[in-house]
């Protein structure tokens, strides 16, 4: 992506703010090209989507993948991602000459602690399945786990992680579905929705401040087998939720308008975008979007292998048609 020169020093500061404050290694990630539909490699468009790129993300590091939502500095050069085995992914994404994605640069893992600073990969899946990620302004982060449901905050200098008071009822979210979704919404509260703690008309969620009984109970209703992976704020101040299904394989992308957001209420989207049948697509789990240098609202999606050679790790990205 071409930064205007006024902006470069400001690109500079961002980047340093999204540095990891805790050693890294550093990853070989190889990229592959992708078209948007494999039955119409000339196919740019699906609903309210213009195609800007994408690629098919592999590496050797037996640590990478599982990714699990997707986080993207606010100038749209650098990401951070997290896995289900407590990795935290970090890197730059490459762009051609056209501003369309062909890749990612300088990526990085650090594994996420514990509050007692153990590694979690070290401790076992219970602990460590990260699937939902906050980024905080202060270069914080705030990450949602299954397994052993909890949100846990993690400061940008490195310091120990600290429990963010969960929402009520979180416990009974089934081990493998929890929160899922987790938003910082443009008013400040969280918005925190799980992929299976199913209720009449949908899945629950929650909205708050994170403080101990500050959530509020919600419903996102779900339908066709959709289940809600991650939501990205808009520039509007309107919220997109990323849904997947499986099977078959399947994703969406619905639009929540933010005046719907409240307490009580059972949310419900538009659909922008759907993934099907010859279009590319797999386990998407990851979504961002970010004003673009034209004023445009770009939108950028990753998936989650699960470790597993029938799955691809996709990095996408789109234009939102306004």
């Amino acid at each position: 992506m071409r930064i205007p020169s006024p902006v470069f020093v400001v690109a500079i500061v961002v980047a340093c703010v999204w540095a990891a404050s805790a050693p890294a290694d550093v990853i070989e990630v190889r990229s592959r090209p992708v078209v948007l539909d494999a039955a119409d490699p000339g196919r740019t468009r699906v609903g309210r989507l213009e195609w800007r790129g994408g690629v098919e993300l592999t590496s050797a590091d037996k640590r990478f993948g599982g990714l699990s939502s997707l986080r993207v500095a606010p100038d749209g050069s650098r990401f951070t991602a997290v896995s289900d085995e407590g990795w935290r992914l970090d890197g730059r994404f490459r762009y051609d000459v056209n501003g369309r994605l062909n890749g990612l640069d300088g990526a990085t893992l650090v594994p996420l602690l514990s509050r007692r600073g153990r590694p979690l990969p070290d401790i076992g899946k219970q602990e460590s399945d990260a699937e939902s990620l906050v980024r905080e302004a202060d270069g914080s982060i705030i990450v949602g786990f299954e397994g052993n449901h909890r949100i846990v905050r993690y400061p940008a200098d490195g310091s120990s992680a600290s429990v963010v008071p969960a929402p009520a009822g979180l416990q009974e979210a089934p081990e493998n579905a929890g929160i899922e979704t987790l938003v910082r919404l443009a008013d400040g509260r969280l918005l925190a929705v799980t992929e299976g703690l199913a209720i009449d008309g949908g899945v629950r969620g929650w909205i708050g401040d994170g403080r101990s009984g500050g959530w509020r109970p919600l419903v996102w209703r779900t339908s066709e087998g959709f289940v809600p992976t991650d939501a990205a704020l808009l520039p509007s101040g309107d919220v997109l939720i990323l849904e997947r299904r499986f099977p078959p394989v399947g994703a969406r992308l619905r639009l929540l308008p933010a005046t719907s957001v409240a307490a009580g209420a059972i949310l419900d989207g538009a659909e922008l975008a759907r993934f099907e049948g010859s279009l590319t697509v797999d386990n998407m789990e990851g979504i961002d979007a970010r004003r673009g240098p034209s004023g445009e609202t770009l939108i950028w999606l990753i998936s989650d292998d699960n470790f597993s050679f029938l799955q691809r790790t996709l990095l996408l990205m789109f234009r939102l048609v306004e």
